[in-house]
């Protein structure tokens, strides 16, 4: 019976709806009676079947056993990732994913402690460098890893990007990257639990006009294992 439920309970925190499944739980911990009043208000019919399945549990006594294993899962369920993909360029009949301008100044905004930027061909617009600049006044502390002409003849644009922004900036210097090499990571990354990661540089081009595609990442390790790999590189320099 323990272990049966316990496939059921994953089985609850996958398909039924969150909020459901978080009443579900706290009515498995308080008892029948709790069970039955959370079945007079249930329309779905996935919903009613779990209540159905609850009462069982709730009577042979493994109720609050059954509501643990199902937070467990809810718990794990909401530390996943969800990656939505970002486009640059024209538009379809059904949308895809959201405009990569408006998501990176959207990302730019929400910052609450650390901005990672890294960029090769880099032109911001004034959106970008008013919303990072918005964001060191609040006191994020902003790393920028940018390409540079001085470290990649090949490299065509000159000067500073971010004139004035209050920054931490690294660099890939020439002595340290095999020959011919180059600085070509796209990447913003806020607060080591959201990033973007896509082709389009940070440029008008790259964010308005070109066809780019980048994803999205919210949540699990893969913001903070992105900022962790490059802020460890031993090849980069301070600025």
């Amino acid at each position: 019976m323990v272990s049966n439920s316990t496939v059921i309970a994953r089985e609850w925190a996958q398909q039924l709806p969150k909020e459901f499944a978080k009443r579900l739980a706290d009515a498995l911990r308080d008892g029948p009676d709790a069970i039955h009043a959370l079945q007079a208000t249930t329309v779905l019919p996935i919903s009613r079947a779990a209540v159905q399945q609850a009462l069982r549990f709730a009577e042979v006594g493994v109720g609050p056993y059954i509501a643990g294993a199902l937070s467990a899962h809810l718990e794990c369920l909401a530390e996943e990732p969800i990656i939505t993909p970002v486009w640059t360029g024209p538009e379809t009949e059904r949308p895809s994913g959201r405009l990569t301008l408006a998501v990176l100044a959207d990302l730019i905004a929400e910052a609450q402690s650390e901005i990672f930027l890294a960029s090769y061909a880099t032109l911001p617009s004034a959106e970008v460098r008013a919303a990072l600049a918005g964001s060191a006044e609040r006191g994020v502390e902003i790393t920028l890893l940018l390409e540079r002409h001085h470290d990649n003849p090949q490299f065509s644009h000159h000067g500073e990007p971010f004139p004035g922004l209050v920054a931490r900036r690294l660099c890939w210097p020439a002595l340290s990257a095999p020959a011919g090499a180059s600085m070509h990571a796209k990447i913003l990354i806020i607060d080591r639990r959201t990033a973007l990661v896509g082709s389009a540089n940070l440029t008008d081009y790259g964010l308005e006009r070109n066809l780019e595609c980048g994803l999205l990442i919210r949540g699990g390790d893969v913001p903070r294992a992105i900022t962790e790999h490059l802020l460890n590189l031993s090849v980069l320099e301070v600025i």
